[in-house]
């Protein structure tokens, strides 16, 4: 993927373990969230393949990715602010029927239950973030903390299979942060598939199954937590100023 001159990712090859979190670190300008755009449909590859299982889904759109199980966040939490907590949660609920002309003139019933349906799912959601007391609260009201663990729940109202958290700590009070990683680590349990993107490195080794390395647009290293962050080129790259350099090769975590 190219913007004029500039390769953004340059052969980028990776695999998301079904039931897994896979952690995407590196130095910022490494490609992260341009990959992340890839994946999700916002950005179309200049050349290579986005595949869901056997299926190439490099052409379609978000919608239809999302239709397909392929959620995403961001690192700048982009609730409606003017709406309350449930509503935010509610706007997301897929193929309701109440979106349609014919069921809310001829099927009414129809259309209460999906609204007892969909509350009943987001208020679940909810108190599993721990926010179900705010949720007639103002969006905009939440702290930066809350209003991540509320995009994490409206991505998850459609019940994806695939969630792309991008930089979900960002901003975020050390306190709201061990709940969130609890949260995404009962989600991974319950079945769910991650690829997380994140520069808090006790996230990822808290929460990551698999560990991706990019630089410079490109795969610099993969495996697990600690065999990347006990990579030398690792180090150099990205995690020499916070991990620190050590003649023995350790690396403190």
């Amino acid at each position: 993927m190219a913007f004029g001159g500039l390769v953004a990712l340059d052969g980028v090859s990776l695999a998301l373990a079904p039931g897994r979190i896979t952690g995407i670190i590196g130095p910022n300008g490494a490609g992260k969230s341009t990959l992340f755009s890839v994946l999700a449909g916002t950005l179309r590859p200049d050349s290579g393949r986005v595949r869901l299982g056997a299926d190439d889904i490099t052409s379609l759109s978000v919608h239809r990715r999302a239709r397909r199980g392929v959620a995403r966040t961001f690192q700048l939490a982009r609730e409606l602010d003017s709406l309350t907590v449930l509503e935010n949660l509610l706007l997301a609920t897929p193929d309701h029927p109440g979106e349609r002309l014919w069921p809310l003139v001829f099927a009414r019933g129809r259309v209460r239950r999906a609204e007892r349906d969909a509350t009943d799912r987001a208020m679940g959601l909810l108190e599993r973030a721990r926010l179900q007391r705010l949720a007639n609260s103002p969006a905009g009201a939440l702290s930066g903390g809350q209003k991540k663990l509320l995009e994490l729940c409206r991505a998850l109202m459609a019940d994806p299979d695939i969630v792309l958290l991008d930089e979900p700590a960002a901003g975020v009070n050390p306190v709201l942060v061990e709940s969130l990683g609890q949260f995404i680590l009962d989600l991974r349990d319950e079945g769910k598939t991650f690829a997380l993107v994140e520069h808090n490195m006790d996230l990822i080794a808290a929460l990551s199954d698999h560990v991706v390395v990019l630089a410079q647009g490109a795969t610099l290293a993969e495996g697990s937590f600690a065999a990347v962050t006990g990579d030398a080129r690792v180090r150099a790259a990205y995690l020499g100023a916070e991990f620190g350099d050590t003649e023995s090769g350790d690396v403190a975590a």
